[in-house]
């Protein structure tokens, strides 16, 4: 019969897991930022979408439908603009995902 090890903390396993801790981490990172960019985006487009990566020099974003995608596209150049002259992140590029999940 094996030996039952019991339950660790959440704080135990991330300090023994580098990986994981690191994942967390920019999920941290991201969700400061989309919580900064929400607050930052043009009145017509908040809350269609969200800082989902940044990849390079593209930032990925999240919507829920392909309609707000399209509107979004149209912000596309003022959203570029806010993240790079503002939060000083050298995107050239948006990739818009729509989250077929929902």
């Amino acid at each position: 019969m094996r030996k039952s090890r019991g339950f660790q903390s959440i704080s135990d396993s991330l300090a023994q897991d580098k990986s994981l801790s690191g994942l967390i981490k920019r999920a941290n990172q991201l969700k400061k930022l989309d919580d900064t960019l929400q607050l930052r985006l043009p009145e017509q487009v908040k809350g269609m979408c969200h800082l989902a990566n940044i990849r390079g020099d593209t930032a990925v974003l999240m919507c829920r439908t392909q309609m707000e995608a399209s509107k979004i596209r149209m912000y596309s150049r003022s959203i570029l603009h806010i993240m790079q002259k503002e939060f000083k992140i050298s995107v050239k590029k948006l990739l818009l995902k729509v989250d077929l999940s929902e």
